[in-house]
């Protein structure tokens, strides 16, 4: 059985941790006219590399994920990540795609595969 969750930021980690996937209400937003996901505002590259919690759940992602030349598949580490975070979502950091959200990141290596989709690989510390 999968568990979803939904709650507010002051929800307890506990009950965060026991669903599969728990999103934050604030990043679910309904216009007038039709439902639509509105972002938060955009973390800045700074911010970003100093969220310890975020940076280094990718880079323990990556390093599982990854093959012998060091390159993930990026849906991969996306999925590691929601399983070692139930409440990790790009959208929380302002972002509507993962990528994005690495990119702005900065310690990270994003570049097409060639079957497809994005691969990522750790940059050196």
């Amino acid at each position: 059985m999968t568990v979803y969750g939904f709650g507010e930021r002051k929800t307890p980690e506990s009950f965060r941790n026991a669903c599969d996937t728990f999103t934050y209400l604030e990043v679910l937003v309904e216009a007038e006219d039709e439902p639509v996901t509105a972002p938060l505002a955009r973390a800045a590259s700074p911010t970003l590399r100093q969220d310890t919690k975020l940076v280094a759940g990718l880079r323990a992602a990556v390093a599982s994920a990854s093959g012998e030349d060091g390159w993930a598949n990026l849906a991969v580490v996306g999925s590691l990540m929601r399983k070692q975070q139930p409440d990790f979502d790009p959208r929380n950091w302002g972002y509507a795609k993962l990528s994005d959200l690495v990119r702005t990141i900065g310690l990270f290596g994003i570049e097409p595969r060639p079957s497809g989709g994005l691969q990522i690989q750790n940059k050196a510390k």
